[in-house]
């Protein structure tokens, strides 16, 4: 009895010893990460080049470049509006995209009329900026490259991974965002007390 008390006390000794970190089986490096966004940026140069000269062909329409790195121009400009959407207006609009030489993927019948909320609802990067950019009832040509559209994902159905796409934008109707509602301090009020 005196060797199995002995023995149980020597395995439950040895089993609280201090256990070793297992090493990992291989050690990431950055390289990965520096060569994907080599990978992307050559890309993205490839996809700017070309759509450069389909727009260096097209004399017929002047091109605007964006702060986000597409390039535009107007179908249909609405000199009289002042007013551009932001976050949180409501904007109708309807959409058509392509491929950057003009081969139609999705028909504005086929997206309809959209009712979005600016920067509240999921559009694909380059869409979301370019809507910013219109006024109502103006109606843009965007070229965008695949890192502001689909990306590396493509939508999963007629866009395929890493295609640049042109899309025609018009705006439809701008509906300001509704004012906050007061803050509770305003709404309940506080009473003023005159002690003397």
């Amino acid at each position: 009895m005196r060797i199995i008390i002995t023995l149980l006390f020597l395995v439950l000794l040895s089993s609280c010893a201090k256990k070793e970190a297992r090493r990992p089986v291989m050690v990431k490096t950055d390289t990965f990460l520096k060569e994907s966004a080599k990978k992307n940026r050559a890309l993205l140069e490839d996809q700017e080049a070309v759509m450069d000269s389909i727009i260096a062909k097209d004399t017929l329409h002047t091109y605007l470049k964006s702060e986000d790195g597409f390039k535009y121009y107007y179908v249909a400009e609405n000199k009289e509006a002042t007013y551009k959407p932001a976050f949180g207006d409501i904007v109708d609009f309807t959409y058509s995209l392509s491929d950057i030489y003009g081969k139609e993927i999705y028909s504005k019948e086929d997206t309809k009329v959209i009712t979005y909320y600016v920067d509240k609802q999921e559009l694909f990067q380059g869409l979301r900026q370019a809507i910013k950019l219109l006024k109502e009832n103006e109606e843009a040509v965007f070229f965008f490259p695949s890192e502001i559209a689909f990306g590396y994902h493509g939508d999963k159905e007629k866009i395929g991974v890493n295609k640049p796409i042109r899309a025609q934008v018009h705006i439809l109707k701008i509906t300001p965002a509704p004012p906050p509602p007061p803050s509770t301090s305003e709404s309940v009020g506080l009473i003023k007390c005159d002690f003397e």
